[in-house]
């Protein structure tokens, strides 16, 4: 699982709309150019809720795969950059979150709990009828566990991150790439924006600097 915690976006001249934890919050221009408060190492970048199916980012052309929400999550950049300037384009029409850093990589233990949430109220009458709950939203969850694989420079990057922005509530960006497969491997699904719990707990090993900590992701918006 790769997953990036400190977006230095956040930390630039980017458009709020595109700086927003809010998918609806969209921004519209197809081609721009960032800079950022510092000289930053970038391998990766998150998206959510745009209608494009190419992005390019210095030069770097990436895919983005599936569809709809399933599109949202994280990519790798095919080469590395150490910059504080980039230039951005896409063939869609708008971009509803950008992120930019570097991912983290966590090796999950063979336990995943995949599963579905909803916002729905349905109720049912006397007469056994079922009627729809107005306005509810269903999403995904799901529930990992990282296994004394957390060391020094992966704990640092996730508490700038905390500071930053998860402990303000801000969603990841997730990519489960060891763990699907094109959809025939041990996980259901390849790419997750989703908010975790805002105070993590960690477990440490007794000899080395090395934690353990559970996820239980959920879908955001």
């Amino acid at each position: 699982m790769k997953v990036l915690f400190y977006d230095r976006l956040q930390d630039s001249n980017a458009d709020d709309t595109l700086k927003s934890p809010s998918l609806s919050d969209k921004f519209f221009d197809s081609s721009f150019t960032v800079t950022l408060d510092a000289t930053e190492d970038i391998n990766c970048f998150g998206i959510g809720n745009t209608d494009a199916t190419q992005i390019t980012i210095n030069s770097q052309v990436i895919s983005l795969t599936g569809s709809g929400k399933y599109k949202n999550g994280l990519y790798l950049l095919t080469t590395a950059l150490s910059t504080n300037t980039l230039t951005i384009s896409h063939n869609g029409t708008y971009i509803g979150r950008l992120a930019v850093g570097e991912y983290i990589e966590l090796c999950l233990s063979p336990g995943r709990e995949p599963g579905f949430w909803n916002t729905a109220q349905p109720r049912r009458t006397l007469s056994g009828q079922v009627v729809e709950g107005a306005g509810g939203l269903t999403g995904r969850k799901c529930q990992v566990e990282v296994k004394y694989k957390i060391n020094k420079t992966a704990f640092d990057e996730m508490e700038n991150g905390y500071n930053a922005e998860l402990g303000l509530g801000y969603p990841l960006f997730i990519l489960f790439d060891r763990a699907y497969n094109g959809g025939a491997g041990r996980f259901p699904w390849e790419r997750l924006y989703a908010t975790t719990e805002l105070q993590p707990r960690y477990q440490s090993s007794v000899n080395k600097f090395l934690y353990s900590i559970k996820f239980k992701f959920e879908e955001a918006y």
